[in-house]
């Protein structure tokens, strides 16, 4: 186990919640102390933290994709953007542009999954989701690294044009892999447990490609626009894919049949049957569209995994951002103290409580470089957290939520005035807070 760091490995020891439900706040605390813990401290190492099973003394990248934005939180940005990088070198031309799947603390291929430039660990989302959490974490954290870096934008580059086109297995434009179950040759899913016909495309797949050419369109296109990054026509390439793709899996993977959106497909059907990861990504990546098909979808999960939860504790991490996105936040939560209860030690579980709690209860995200938006997913109007020293690009703010009936913004410090947008259901609001300065918008 893990020693705690020194303090000074912190660099906002000052990320508070409180809330109106004790457990919350005595999980939170444990959240931070325990992601903490694994955070490398040895100088000669890469700047990193413990990401992948507690047995295994390495990083992975979908554990790394998913442990960034707690991770920034707690201020570990440094170590985010170096791992980053690592895996964004690794993606060769030798490899069919596959970023690498586990890296030791000394930057070495983990062995356990590499062999060989033929025989590696692979699976298809994690090239996107690397792609779309990096340039996240452009507008979480306002450094201009993450969108100017030349190994991420060469990486940004080559996934969306050479790694798409060498994977689109039946010619729809869709990245997949031949279905021979193999890890070591390749997955179309992050599902290793899939039982029967493998996917040669797989929901999952299809819903990173989409949220990285998203990513690409919406954070890196007004970027290039700006002048903050060049942009050889990337942005405008990847908003039309996205656009493409969102159609196509809106008509093509809704089966009326069986009231779902498919998990995957092989040369000649698809599959509706409960595939884990296949089956909520869309929903955690927002792919799935608004309206009665996403909500018999999210029913369809809800029945599934309350049935039988996943025997990961890794997966159940996802589960109350694919609910908190469609605002089945009953369903979210039940899943956010599902891990609490947990206490478990994989990294992925504390590192995605802090985010699940410090953002994702409030709705919080970015939405440029000097915007912010809200959207409260508490359950009652008796219900009310804050949460303190958030670092939201240049700025440092305060949240406060009551319910859905208000919620409070004070920016700490920021170099100029910060736009903000409260959701309430179907009404918002906006308004200009300048730093110093304290505002409070109502649901009406």
């Amino acid at each position: 186990m893990p020693e705690i760091p020194p303090g000074d490995v912190l660099a906002r020891r000052d990320l508070r919640f409180d809330s109106s439900s004790p457990p919350l706040n005595d999980g939170f605390k444990w959240a931070v102390d325990r992601s903490l813990a694994w955070v490398r401290t040895d100088p000669s190492e890469v700047p990193s933290y413990w990401a992948g099973l507690t047995d295994r003394p390495l990083f992975y990248s979908r554990d790394v994709a998913h442990q960034l934005l707690g991770a920034h939180l707690l201020g570990l940005d440094e170590q985010n953007l170096a791992m980053m990088r690592t895996f964004a070198a690794s993606a060769t031309p030798a490899r069919r542009y596959y970023p690498l799947w586990s890296f030791t603390f000394t930057g070495e291929p983990g062995a356990i999954d590499y062999t060989s430039d033929d025989h590696f660990v692979r699976e298809i989302p994690a090239a996107y989701e690397l792609v779309e959490k990096a340039l996240e974490q452009y507008l979480w954290t306002g450094d201009p690294r993450w969108i100017k870096d030349p190994e991420l934008a060469r990486f940004r580059g080559t996934t969306v044009r050479e790694y798409t086109a060498e994977h689109d297995i039946l010619g729809l434009g869709l990245a997949g892999e031949a279905g021979t179950g193999d890890i070591f040759q390749g997955l179309a899913s992050y599902n290793e447990q899939h039982h029967g016909d493998h996917p040669l495309i797989a929901a999952d797949g299809v819903a990173t490609q989409w949220a990285a050419l998203k990513a690409i369109s919406t954070i890196l296109g007004p970027a290039a626009a700006a002048g903050v990054v060049d942009d050889d026509g990337l942005a405008a390439e990847a908003g039309t894919s996205a656009d493409r793709i969102a159609q196509m899996f809106a008509r093509d993977w809704w089966s009326e049949n069986d009231s779902r959106f498919a998990s995957g497909r092989t040369a000649d059907h698809y599959d509706t049957d409960m595939a884990w990861e296949a089956s909520w990504y869309p929903a955690v990546k927002g792919l799935l569209p608004a309206g009665p098909s996403a909500e018999a979808h999210l029913r369809f999960l809800a029945t599934q995994l309350r049935a039988t939860p996943p025997t990961n504790i890794e997966a159940v991490t996802y589960l109350p951002e694919a609910f908190f996105a469609y605002h089945h936040d009953a369903e979210a939560m039940y899943w956010i103290e599902y891990l609490l209860a947990s206490r478990a030690d994989y990294p992925e579980v504390p590192f995605n409580i802090v985010s699940h709690l410090a953002v994702g209860l409030p709705g919080l995200r970015p939405t440029g470089p000097d915007a912010i938006e809200t959207d409260s997913h508490l359950l009652s109007d008796e219900d009310w957290a804050t949460v303190e020293n958030i670092a939201v690009g240049p700025y440092v703010i305060d949240i406060a939520i009551r319910g859905r009936q208000a919620t409070t913004i004070t920016v700490r410090t920021g170099p100029r005035p910060l736009r903000w947008t409260a959701r309430f259901g179907d009404f918002t609001e906006s308004t200009i807070i300048a730093p110093g300065e304290t505002s409070i918008l109502p649901a009406s």
